[in-house]
């Protein structure tokens, strides 16, 4: 229900002192927020057992909840509504002017908690009014990581499955050594290959982002990383120069996934420092450098080309999904991962110029 909506509103308020629940019924219905003067339409029950009897048999679009009831007291009554009826927003009602009970209130499901003694009708609606677009934004984020943990089943189960079974036919057709037949082979290996990377990396990303536990992070040397990514890079394209300045040793808080989004980087700024600012069918020779240095209890990774830059229009965006920046196509996969993956590790990436020319993508990560 938006703020300038008129449709009527239904709604449950359980509360057992008959003088709270008519103070509440009068602050609704005199609102200048709920309309004319007429408000939402209201049903009072004195007991937590009648209210589910009510929602049984009705439709509400939002419930006040006293706390203390007679079969029930405290954040109680909130658990057995909740366990019940999680899709009802719910607004807590207490006597207690306590803010830890109110944090804990919200993080059981609540979506709002009032004091009584405080309350007057235009708080008391601005509270109806939220909780419902709270519970709305609610349901569709559950919706939205329904359907992530949806396609991350097909991508684990069916696309890389069948992905591997391609992959392992055009190998058997490659050793065969039939000229044309043995090249069309290589490339379906070389292209499957591309697929099944680039699938695992999309894998892990869902996996993230539907995981509601913490990440298990560790320390890891990003050193060695940097290197052995460096060296893969540098095989991409001959026009690649390479330069890396990293310490001894630099440990910071990842996990497995540090390798791709080092690889990311390094992969971003051969195809970007590569292309030239008239074609995007002209390569040009691109040389990038790799440094690591570590201070204030962070491990910051630069890596910077020569190549045509990015516009300032379009940094505080190449890190949006779906996003390739204006010198090359691509899935705009790469900086997203990036993106996704140094905010798990509590970490910070950005974007600025290279002088004279190019872009220095910058990474902080937390010093393990």
């Amino acid at each position: 229900m938006s703020g300038t909506s008129t449709q009527p509103t239904d709604v449950l308020v359980v509360e057992d002192n008959p003088g709270d629940a008519k103070l509440l019924r009068h602050h609704l219905r005199e609102s200048t927020l709920t309309g004319d003067g007429t408000g939402p339409e209201i049903t009072h029950v004195e007991r937590l057992d009648a209210g589910f009897a009510e929602l049984a048999e009705g439709s509400y679009d939002v419930v006040f909840l006293d706390l203390g009831l007679p079969e029930s007291d405290g954040i109680e009554t909130l658990e057995r509504f909740v366990d019940r009826y999680d899709a009802v927003p719910v607004v807590v009602l207490t006597g207690l002017n306590n803010h830890e009970r109110a944090v804990e209130a919200i993080q059981r499901g609540a979506q709002d908690y009032l004091v009584k003694d405080e309350i007057d009708g235009d708080a008391l609606a601005r509270s109806l009014r939220y909780a419902i677009e709270r519970k709305k934004s609610e349901r569709e984020l559950r919706r939205q990581k329904e359907q992530m943990e949806f396609f991350n089943s097909i991508l684990r189960h069916d696309m890389l499955n069948g992905l591997e079974v391609i992959k392992m036919r055009a190998e058997l057709l490659e050793r065969r050594n039939e000229g044309q037949v043995t090249e069309d082979a290589g490339t379906i290996v070389e292209w499957t290959d591309n697929i099944i990377d680039l699938t695992r990396k999309v894998k892990s990303v869902l996996d993230t982002l539907t995981d509601d536990s913490d990440p298990e992070l560790q320390p890891v040397d990003i050193v060695p990383i940097v290197h052995s990514q460096a060296e893969r890079v540098r095989g991409m394209d001959g026009d690649v120069t390479i330069d890396v300045d990293v310490p001894d040793d630099a440990r910071v808080v990842a996990d497995d996934l540090l390798s791709e989004v080092v690889g990311n980087l390094l992969s971003n700024a051969v195809e970007h420092g590569s292309t030239s600012p008239d074609s995007e069918t002209h390569r040009r020779s691109v040389r990038i450098e790799a440094d690591v240095t570590t201070a204030d209890g962070c491990v910051v990774l630069e890596v910077r080309d020569d190549g045509p830059g990015v516009p300032d229009g379009t940094k505080e965006r190449v890190f949006r999904r779906g996003e390739t920046g204006d010198q090359s196509g691509g899935t705009g996969f790469g900086l997203y991962f990036v993106h996704s993956m140094v905010s798990v590790y509590g970490g910070e990436v950005d974007i600025e110029d290279n002088e004279p020319s190019g872009t220095v993508v910058r990474v902080e990560l937390p010093t393990a």
